[in-house]
């Protein structure tokens, strides 16, 4: 009679949910507001170096740090070159494409650790749907307006590689997923503090203020993933192209190895009865998006809770893997939600005290 109950109760709020669900709110990181959505392809180079030779524009991709061959779904230098020769680019777009790649390379070591070329030599469908492309990325980043959002993903990627350090170094250590993942809002407020938001956000009535803005961007940063209704498969919410620009993508591309958020993270830092059986290992992921519903769409508890009946009754979750994420839904309701609004570090605080292992 309860399992009939929930399923009532799913069906009659999977309509809300729907007409609640924030179709794409993307953080753009550079730009002025009238150019958010329209991309360009990268620009003539400043001093183009006229006659440049394919070994000279090989070498320049090779020394900006790119592979020989597709690794990751990268472009990689063979992939430029067929460009080249296919008249899609010219030789001098890739020389200031590779000097592009130089300067990031150079500003996010100046964080910290340094990011990857190869995380930046990706066209995606998303980002060719947006109007973007690599070229476009790279050097909308390399200029001083994208210099915010870059020093806020260099922070971000600093912290986790840290983390990941020396969780593999099996050293004893305090520091957590747990802690990794919330310490990340650090450069997410930094960056809603420092750049304007007109110059990050597209227009959605869910933004009311820096703390719903430093929330998404936070959740875009650990994992940039969400979260589909089961019934009707539409996402929550979507990040759009910037989704893949996160600290787990990038530690991908430096290791080499193609490999989910619960793998990259793991769940070390909670408490048990948030995690459940050993194969439920995505909490942080959960946790960010839960989070997210809950702070910036305002979905009650029941709502997550009819999810996690429905797909325990479709099999797709056992009913101990929905009993720990009910209990981090609740753990969210309760130390997190009703004062992050007004005091988003004290709201961390106190997530991090209910949340962690004792």
């Amino acid at each position: 009679m309860r399992r009939l109950a929930w399923i009532g109760a799913l069906f009659c709020l999977a309509f809300a949910v729907v007409v609640l669900a924030v179709p794409s709110v993307r953080f753009l990181f550079f730009g002025l507001p009238e150019q958010r959505l329209e991309g360009s392809a990268i620009s003539k180079a400043k001093t183009p170096a006229a006659g440049a030779t394919r070994l000279q524009v090989e070498q320049a991709l090779r020394d900006a740090g790119l592979s020989e061959e597709p690794l990751l779904g990268d472009i990689s230098i063979s992939g430029h070159l067929a460009r080249v020769d296919e008249g899609a680019v010219t030789s001098e777009q890739l020389l200031e494409y590779a000097e592009g790649l130089r300067v990031l390379a150079l500003r996010t070591a100046d964080i910290g650790r340094q990011i990857p070329s190869t995380f930046w030599d990706v066209d995606t469908d998303q980002l060719r749907a947006d109007g973007w492309d690599a070229y476009g990325v790279v050097g909308a980043l390399a200029s001083a307006e994208g210099k915010p959002y870059l020093e806020a993903l260099g922070a971000a990627y600093t912290r986790f590689h840290a983390f990941k350090l020396t969780e593999m170094s099996e050293v004893g250590t305090d520091d957590t997923a747990l802690d990794t993942a919330l310490d990340l809002f650090d450069p997410a407020i930094k960056l809603i503090d420092t750049v304007p938001p007109e110059h990050m956000l597209e227009t959605s009535e869910y933004m009311r203020g820096r703390e719903q803005a430093a929330l998404y961007l936070w959740q875009q940063l650990i994992v940039g993933s969400s979260r589909r209704n089961p019934l009707t498969h539409i996402k929550l919410f979507n990040h759009g192209f910037t989704a893949r620009f996160h600290v787990g993508t990038i530690w991908q591309y430096e290791t080499g190895i193609a490999l989910d958020n619960s793998t990259i993270w793991g769940v070390s830092g909670f408490a048990p009865e948030f995690v459940g059986p050993p194969e439920n290992n995505n909490q942080v992921e959960h946790m960010s998006i839960s989070m997210t519903v809950q702070g910036i769409l305002r979905e009650p508890l029941l709502v997550l809770e009819a999810f996690e009946e429905f797909e325990t009754l479709s099999g797709s979750a056992t009913a101990a893997e929905a009993a720990a994420d009910d209990a981090l839904n609740a753990a969210i309701q309760q130390a997190f939600i009703p004062g992050f609004e007004d005091d988003l570090r004290s709201a961390i605080a106190a997530l991090r005290g209910l949340l962690r292992e004792r």
